[in-house]
């Protein structure tokens, strides 16, 4: 992103933009029994800390990332206690993991290539969950501009390596009761193999 990005996003959060979100996204909360109940956990474009704070009160430490530093400081005054480094960055210059995890959490920031490069930091049997609107429809809720949103079957292709638990794309309805077209993706780092005795 530009300053320019940078400006426009902090300029949003500094007006107000998202208050009303306060609560976690849906496909998070609906994952809820797939989250390890301890371990790393990495929020990317957090942005005022939703999810990452919903992770954190589930019992996993969290490394959540956004370009804001005004979401950051909404952020930070709402976690209190919880064990959350808010981390500011663009990562659409990439970003070098400071741990690996037992969660990558991506909702509606689209970065394919970044979370390609961060499966890497997955634990074995760490799990990916993501979120973005995708293209092919219209008359939906969501950026016009085709580069925020996602192919049909590109997370599928993101996740040819790994164990899919859930993989979904189509209309959904938001919370606000808007229609959307989304793709989501629920799906583990597989653990290596382990040879049978005596093989």
């Amino acid at each position: 992103m530009s300053q320019a990005d940078r400006d426009k996003w902090d300029r949003r959060y500094r007006e107000g933009a998202y208050q009303s979100r306060g609560h976690p996204s849906a496909f998070v909360t609906q994952c809820a029994t797939y989250l390890p109940p301890t371990g790393r956990a990495l929020d990317l474009a957090c942005g005022s800390g939703r999810n990452a704070l919903y992770l954190a009160e589930k019992g996993l430490a969290v490394d959540a990332v956004d370009i804001s530093a005004i979401a950051l400081e909404r952020a930070r005054a709402a976690a209190g206690n919880l064990p959350i480094a808010w981390l500011e960055h663009d990562l659409d210059l990439g970003f070098d993991a400071p741990a690996t995890y037992d969660v990558i959490v991506n909702i509606r920031y689209v970065n394919l290539p970044l979370l390609a490069n961060l499966l890497s930091s997955l634990h074995p049997g760490g799990l990916l969950l993501v979120e973005q609107h995708l293209r092919g429809y219209r008359d939906v809720v969501g950026p016009t501009n085709p580069a925020f949103r996602v192919a049909p079957g590109d997370l599928a292709e993101l996740a040819a390596a790994l164990q899919v638990e859930e993989l979904h794309e189509g209309l959904l309805e938001d919370p606000d009761g808007r229609t959307a077209a989304i793709a989501r993706l629920v799906a583990r780092k597989p653990r290596p193999s382990v040879d049978a005795p005596g093989a």
